[in-house]
């Protein structure tokens, strides 16, 4: 964050208005992929794109540690039917 408000202070007036509403562009349209969608689907889809926890925890108004958690869970989960997917695999190989 430090380093982007160093950034920040090398743009004009002009170019920072720029920056702020690509900004919101930005938010507003990741908000409409997700629209309609359950929190952890949400934050999945705007992980899959590439986000931060912390952007994403901007965008749906929850914390950032809320979302690492809802991201470990959905990463723990996705292990959990990888390794029931290899058990099944070596049942079918017998």
């Amino acid at each position: 964050m430090i380093k982007q408000e160093r950034n920040k202070n090398k743009y004009s007036t002009f170019e920072k208005e720029i920056l702020e509403k690509l900004d919101l562009i930005i938010r507003l349209l990741s908000l409409d992929v997700v629209k309609d969608a359950e929190l952890r689907a949400q934050v999945k889809r705007l992980s899959e794109l590439g986000f931060k926890p912390r952007e994403i925890a901007g965008f749906l108004g929850k914390t950032p540690n809320h979302i690492r958690v809802i991201l470990s869970e959905l990463r723990k989960k996705k292990q959990e039917v990888k390794t029931l997917g290899n058990v099944g695999d070596q049942v079918d190989q017998k």
